[in-house]
């Protein structure tokens, strides 16, 4: 009976051999041995568990390849209609992207191009000074009107800008002062930039004149010895010579004018001696040319840099140490304390201004800028500590803002600094009385006050308002020292929030 039982399975097992599966052929491969002997079963078990294991990874490897190619990208056209949904989420990005930064151009530039804009109309509040001392003299048509100099009042009223004429007895009672001290007391107004500059007429230029047309042996009568212009072109080293300084030129121009049609012909008429006899002093004498003072002059082109654009890389600067230290502040976010937190960013922010801001100085020395001009020896230390200073300033109103920004729309961070950057920098390159009383604001930004400083450190010009000017810069590192626990809070609850809706999507998926 057992014997049959053998032939049986033995033709089955053929028969599997020849058409069924591996898996089957395992199969009946353990009933087999099953059948067969009780000693061998557990040997022949072990044996179809290994054959089992080592067909294992392939079928995983099967089933895994089933699987990527069910998730597998499918790429196609653009304008395929898979697309369809895509193209109207760029049109509408594209769209939106455009008109916001379309408001920042013309919402930001227009405050740079404005400063520039209609410059002219702006010229009466430049204030000049006009000091008539000579009173006429004895000479020319008679009385004290008929000075070389009698007529610059009215020429005035075809000059732009606003002109403060006295003669040498109201000066005098006006600004309490000695006849011997007029001209120095004229430098000191203009140098304390009371006035933008000054036209001072020195006495006895009539008798000087007539002097020199009567007699052949008098001196040659020279206009620049008795008209000085003074003014100081390091107050604004680009718009001095090119917008200001021509007002009194356009006067000289006039002045000039008047004094060959009409006054020297009406001198030389009553002049005693034939003008052969002093044809030379004649000729002298159509020249009408003021003299000129720069008192403070700007020469040394390389001091653009740290009066006007390398101000804006400080802004920069601020901005980039912020960026690579972005990612180990936040790692150190996640382990400090609140308070200890707090006091590592202010300390770690001043420290990087200190050596940012020398770095800042040394350019400039590398190019043989003069620091000693003002206060000497100690000149770089005063330009290091005022960089440092200025960066604190800009600095810590850029860390407040970025932090806001990247809280709630890190996308528009582009649009803060170009904004801070053209906030800044338009009132403080383009002289106040050239611009519309709107860039007023410029007094007290950071930029201004820093630009001022550099003036006075690089061109020794007046140093009367370096305490407003520290000041100011001092008052922006104060409130953006009080402002910013309070954005860090704001950044903290926004980022739980952010962290709470992330977790809620994947416990909903």
């Amino acid at each position: 009976m057992q014997c049959d039982r053998s032939e049986e399975l033995s033709d089955e097992l053929s028969q599997v051999e020849s058409g069924a599966s591996e898996l089957q052929h395992q199969a009946f491969t353990r009933a087999i041995a099953g059948e067969n002997s009780d000693e061998g079963s557990s040997a022949e078990r072990a044996a179809a568990k290994e054959e089992d294991v080592e067909n294992e990874p392939d079928s995983q490897s099967v089933r895994l390849r089933r699987t990527e190619s069910k998730l597998s990208r499918v790429v196609t056209g653009f304008f395929s209609d898979r697309m369809q949904n895509e193209r109207k989420k760029l049109l509408g990005k594209f769209l939106l992207n455009h008109l916001l930064l379309g408001m920042l151009i013309m919402a930001v530039f227009s405050l740079y191009w404005g400063a520039m804009y209609k410059r002219s109309s702006h010229l009466h509040k430049v204030h000049v000074l006009a000091v008539i001392q000579d009173d006429g003299g004895n000479g020319g048509n008679g009385g004290s009107t008929s000075g070389v100099a009698a007529a610059i009042p009215q020429l005035l009223e075809r000059v732009p800008g606003t002109w403060h004429v006295y003669n040498a007895s109201s000066f005098q009672q006006r600004y309490g002062v000695a006849a011997d001290e007029v001209d120095d007391k004229i430098h000191q107004l203009v140098h304390k930039q009371k006035y933008w500059m000054s036209l001072n007429v020195k006495p006895n230029a009539t008798n000087a004149l007539v002097e020199s047309v009567r007699r052949g042996s008098a001196p040659a009568f020279n206009s620049t010895q008795y008209f000085e212009v003074f003014y100081e072109s390091g107050r604004d080293p680009t718009n001095m010579k090119s917008t200001i300084l021509p007002l009194m030129l356009q006067l000289e121009a006039l002045h000039q004018n008047y004094h060959a049609t009409v006054y020297l012909p009406a001198v030389l008429q009553n002049a005693s001696q034939t003008m052969a006899q002093a044809a030379s002093n004649v000729a002298q004498a159509g020249r009408m040319v003021y003299g000129q003072i720069d008192n403070r002059p700007f020469s040394d082109y390389v001091l653009l840099g740290p009066l006007q654009v390398g101000l804006i890389y400080c802004i920069l600067l601020t901005f980039f140490q912020l960026a690579l230290f972005g990612p180990i502040h936040g790692q150190l976010g996640q382990r400090l304390k609140p308070l200890h937190m707090l006091l590592y960013r202010y300390i770690i922010a001043f420290v990087n201004y200190f050596f940012l801001s020398l770095f800042f100085c040394l350019v400039s020395l590398a190019f043989q800028v003069d620091y000693t001009k003002t206060f000497g020896r100690g000149g770089f230390m005063v330009a290091w500590m005022s960089s440092w200073l200025l960066m604190a300033a800009v600095g810590g109103a850029n860390e407040n803002m970025i932090t806001l920004v990247m809280s709630v729309a890190p996308q528009f961070l582009g649009f803060w600094m170009i904004f801070w950057v053209v906030l800044n920098i338009s009132p403080s390159f383009y002289p106040m009385d050239l611009t519309n009383n709107f860039y007023r604001y410029g007094y007290m930004t950071p930029i201004y006050n820093g630009v001022m400083i550099f003036r006075v450190i690089f061109l020794d010009l007046y140093r009367g308002e370096l305490g407003r000017n520290y000041g100011i810069l001092c008052a922006w590192v104060v409130v953006n020292m009080a402002l910013f626990p309070f954005v860090m809070k704001f950044f903290v609850h926004q980022k739980k929030k952010e962290a709470m809706k992330a977790a809620a999507v994947r416990n909903g998926s």
